[in-house]
């Protein structure tokens, strides 16, 4: 079973840190068999075990993928942060991997929620920011919730002790990675000293977020996608990536109204005073 978990959060550099952590020699991260590692470094690198309801009776295949050679063996969901969106995570985590490591990135509360929403419009959400933000479970809804940083680790806090658990600020690992990094590795307990050249990318960056124009999203979805599944699929999974960018635009970043801005801040701010209560960390770039 793992011994590190990264929890999340979503859009806080957690394929990034999942591949620091994969460069490092004691240190062993792992994919979804679905994901052929050492073809394609940005593979899905989401194991998305613990919510499902059948986890208990998978936990076998969940363990095949973890090296039982290796010293640390980790997996990163950053959904694992996600209440109520996710129900009952840690309490899945502390049966199974107790003495686990656990790893929670987080940045700005508003910055990560935007940045989730152009994400979930890249994966095909078809609702504007301030609709979604104006609708009844708006403080619940799969882009809000993660942002509620304080809610998510007190959830975890019921279940592992304090000393198991470390909040990173993306705007450190982003602007300060050496520090940064050899923190993150003397918490998981190897060689907070090594260095490689993997540590210098960043991953799953704004500039790579591209959409399906309507047209496109016509042509790739009713005509495309189906006829290459069905008359080439091997050679499709490879030209399909290419052919889906070519078809897509960027998508902008949303602007939030006054009042939708002031209702974020009213939700985030008593959020962020805890979580500073509970890591003792100033989180001194944030807008709240």
């Amino acid at each position: 079973m793992p011994n590190l978990i990264v929890i999340g959060a979503a859009k806080c550099a957690t394929t990034s840190l999942h591949a620091y952590l994969d460069a490092h020699p004691e240190v062993s991260m792992a994919r979804p068999r679905s994901a052929v590692r050492g073809t394609n470094d940005d593979a899905p690198k989401e194991m998305r075990f613990f919510w499902r309801a059948d986890w208990r009776e998978n936990l076998a295949w969940y363990a095949a993928h973890f090296d039982p050679g290796s010293p640390v063996r980790g997996e990163a969901t950053p959904a694992y942060a996600a209440c109520p969106f996710h129900w009952g995570v840690p309490e899945r985590i502390a049966e199974v991997a107790p003495d686990a490591r656990l790893v929670y990135l987080v940045r700005d509360p508003i910055d990560r929620l935007m940045a989730h929403w152009v994400q979930a419009r890249v994966d095909g959400l078809r609702s504007d920011l301030e609709e979604i933000l104006q609708s009844r479970a708006w403080m619940d809804h799969q882009i809000v919730c993660p942002s509620r940083y304080a809610t998510q680790v007190e959830r975890y806090l019921a279940h592992f002790p304090a000393e198991q658990m470390l909040v990173v600020d993306q705007q450190d690992l982003k602007h300060d990675r050496e520090r940064t990094l050899a923190e993150v590795f003397r918490f998981v307990g190897v060689d907070p000293a090594h260095r490689s050249a993997a540590f210098d990318r960043e991953r799953n960056t704004r500039g790579e977020k591209l959409a399906l124009t309507p047209a496109g999203r016509v042509a790739y979805r009713r005509v495309l996608d189906p006829a290459g599944r069905r008359l080439a699929p091997t050679p499709w999974s490879r030209t399909a990536p290419r052919v889906r960018r070519a078809l897509s635009r960027p998508v902008p970043t949303p602007t939030l109204s006054d009042d939708v801005r002031s209702r974020l801040e009213d939700l985030f701010r008593p959020e962020v005073e805890r979580l500073r209560a509970l890591t003792g960390r100033a989180f001194s770039r944030w807008s709240l």
